[in-house]
This record gives C-alpha cells, sequence and structure tokens, in this order.
C-alpha cells in the first residue's frame, strides 16, 4: 500500500497521508488482540493496526480518496482518522486530526468504564436495560481501551491532563506510544528532554513500559500480559515502542526535507 501511494500520491492523493511503514510490528500485535468490547483511538500512522482488527486495504483507500463509500465518515475526514462501530471489531470513536487530542476522550472512555463498573448489580441491569445492550463475542472479559500516540505528542499539554486522571482514578487504559525518535521535520533531541516511558514514571499509578517495537514476538507477548492486567485489575499502563521512520512523516513533509 505504502509503495502505491508513493507511486501515485500526486495524482490521486490530495491532501496529507501517511503510512505505517516501520510501526508495522507493534501496530498488528495490539490490533490482534483488541476484542468487539474495546475502545480503540488510533493516531495517523496506525493503518497496520487497522487492517489488523480486520478492515480491508480497500476500505482505507475509500477514505484516501474521499470517497462516500468511506466506511469511517464517508470521505469527510483525513485518512488513517477512522470511526467505526462494527459489532465484530472494537470501537472506534470519532477524533479530531489535531496530533495527540485522542488522548483526552480515550481516558474519559476509560473513565466512562470505571463508572459503570461502580455501579450496582441493580443500577447496571437498569443500564443494560435502557441502552438495549446485547452479547458481544469474548464479552466475559472486561473491555478496556487502547490510546495510540506518535512519541512527539506526548511533549502536549492534553496528554498531562489524560496521563494525571487516568493515574489518580486508576483506569482501564493503554497508552500505546510509537516512538520512531521524529516530530513532524525535528528530531527527539530538538522536542523532548526524555522518552516516554521516562516521563510517565512520574505520574504515580501508570506502569511504563520499554520495548523493541520491530520485534513481532516481544510485542505480542509484552502487550498480552499488559491487556491482561488491564482486564483484570483496571489500571493503566504506558508502553513505550521504539520503531524506525522507514518513510516519510507524511505525504505533505517529505523526508528530504529534514533528514537524509
Amino acid at each position: 500500500m505504502t509503495e502505491l501511494y508513493e507511486e501515485n500520491f500526486k495524482k490521486v492523493s490530495k491532501y496529507v497521508h501517511a503510512t505505517s511503514r516501520g510501526h508495522e510490528a507493534i501496530q498488528i500485535a495490539i490490533g490482534m488482540q483488541l476484542l468487539p468490547q474495546d475502545y480503540a483511538f488510533p493516531y495517523y500512522r496506525d493503518d497496520a493496526m487497522l487492517l489488523s482488527i480486520g478492515m480491508k486495504p480497500y476500505d482505507l483507500m475509500l477514505q484516501l480518496l474521499a470517497k462516500k463509500e468511506d466506511p469511517f465518515s464517508g470521505g469527510r475526514t483525513y485518512y488513517s482518522h477512522p470511526s467505526l462501530r462494527d459489532d465484530d471489531k472494537p470501537k472506534i470513536p470519532h477524533q479530531s486530526s489535531a496530533t495527540g487530542m485522542q488522548a483526552i476522550p480515550a481516558t474519559g472512555v476509560a473513565l466512562g468504564f470505571h463508572y459503570k463498573e461502580s455501579l450496582s448489580e441493580e443500577q447496571q441491569e437498569v443500564l443494560k436495560q435502557a441502552r438495549h445492550d446485547s452479547s458481544t463475542p469474548g464479552s466475559s472479559l472486561n473491555g478496556f481501551v487502547v490510546c495510540s500516540l506518535g512519541d512527539a505528542s506526548v511533549t502536549e499539554g492534553e496528554i498531562a491532563e489524560a496521563f494525571q486522571m487516568a493515574a489518580l482514578k486508576q483506569l482501564p487504559i493503554l497508552y500505546l506510544v510509537q516512538d520512531n525518535g521524529w516530530d513532524i521535520s525535528a528530531n527527539a533531541a530538538e522536542t523532548r528532554a526524555q522518552n516516554a516511558a521516562e516521563y510517565a514514571a512520574g505520574f504515580h499509578g501508570i506502569e511504563a513500559i520499554s520495548i523493541d517495537g520491530t520485534d513481532f514476538e516481544e510485542s505480542y507477548n509484552t502487550l498480552n500480559g499488559v491487556i491482561e492486567k488491564i482486564r483484570a485489575e483496571r489500571r493503566p499502563f504506558l508502553v513505550h515502542a521504539t520503531v524506525p521512520l522507514l518513510n516519510h512523516h507524511t505525504s505533505g513533509v517529505r523526508m528530504e526535507f529534514y533528514r537524509d
């Protein structure tokens, strides 16, 4: 898909698109483990994650070309800014195209889980009847939220607000930070004093782990253990995955503009 986009981007892509090249292993490792009762907040480089939850390349191309058959928004949103409520896939609420803005809504969904689980059995039954809830595959497991982020977005204030509430309320959320060492045309040394795991360690109550995001086996197994703990213990984690940026930042910010 990346090669196809690169060959044709001047002819067919009239606005910015990104690809997951270099990030595929960690994205597929998380996507394969998400269930229909989970909520996902991908970021703009997460097309491999979308494919691994069951989307088709054609679905993503419909959004790329702003077609009315686009399954996310009828061609109204940026490439890889999905929104989805399929019964057999994790739920993906609509989100802003501004970088990092998904962190607060994602944490809000986790707060919703927290609130619902605090209700009495009688209150939960009333809520279930009012919403006409039905069972979904794997519904015996508690749902959780995954918020996917690029490393540079962690320098933004919205992320600090989200981390603070997740730590304070002990929310069932995974912040998955894909660290390729680059912001939009600036490298890590120019934009941050520490990586995401080191930063999250300052928020007491968030357990942070660093892994090699290019090693699929390590990524899958680490995420499997983390997800099991979130489902059972209902507390926040941050997984910091190091990956390379093997392509341009986006079609609008070509690598030759800022690196060799």
